[in-house]
C-alpha cells in the first residue's frame, strides 16, 4: 500500500494537485487537514490500483486513418 501526502498554499493549489494523481490510481483519504503553512490531503493507493489503471490505459501509437476514395 503507497501513501502519499499533497501539501498546498491554498485549496486550489491543493484541488489542482490532487487531480494530477487521481486518473494514476490514487484514491482520496480523510479530510483536508490545514496546518500553519496551508492545507494537506493524504491521498492512498494499492498496487493492484496502479496495475489496473495502466492495463486500462494502453501507451499506443496514434493509428492513421485509411482514405478510401469510392469510385463510381
Amino acid at each position: 500500500m503507497e501513501y502519499n501526502i499533497i501539501i498546498a498554499n491554498d485549496l486550489e493549489g491543493l484541488a489542482s494537485e490532487v487531480a494530477t494523481f487521481l486518473p494514476q490510481g490514487w484514491r482520496l483519504k480523510g479530510a483536508i487537514v490545514e496546518h500553519v503553512n496551508g492545507f494537506a490531503q493524504q491521498l492512498i493507493r494499492h498496487p493492484k490500483d496502479s496495475i489496473r489503471v495502466q492495463n486500462n490505459n494502453p501507451q499506443q501509437p496514434a493509428s492513421k486513418q485509411r482514405r478510401t476514395k469510392w469510385i463510381e
